[in-house]
């Protein structure tokens, strides 16, 4: 919820988490889920030369401003880990989710079809 948060803004996560939002690639796209869209036989090269961009900035250079920017949300992640796992495990687990994740398993299945 956090990292959403931080790429995409807090109404916009709050809304897609509590609405059960799947975003098309260019609503995506639209609203920086994702940084880029690539036709299928396109990905491979589009992904290379992406890689190529971040393996030219200096290792530590790119890896100290990326702790320093994620700092306060690991910070948080590790302070809370024992009550986020009891507190998920407690929702996963009540037959109502259960029912609805098979569900919407179902409706998954559905559309691949």
């Amino acid at each position: 919820m956090d990292t959403m948060k931080n790429t995409v803004g807090q109404r916009t996560t709050e809304m897609a988490l509590q609405l059960g939002l799947l975003y098309k690639p260019a609503d995506a796209l639209k609203i920086g889920l994702v940084d880029q869209l690539e036709p299928e036989d396109q990905v491979i090269a589009a992904a290379t030369q992406t890689i190529s961009r971040w393996l030219a900035i200096p290792d530590h250079a790119r890896q100290i401003t990326k702790s320093m920017m994620r700092k306060k949300t690991i910070d948080k992640l590790k302070s809370n880990r024992e009550s986020d796992i009891q507190y998920f495990v407690n929702f996963i687990t009540k037959d109502s989710i259960q029912k609805s994740l098979g569900g919407y398993m179902e409706m998954l299945k559905k559309r691949r079809a």
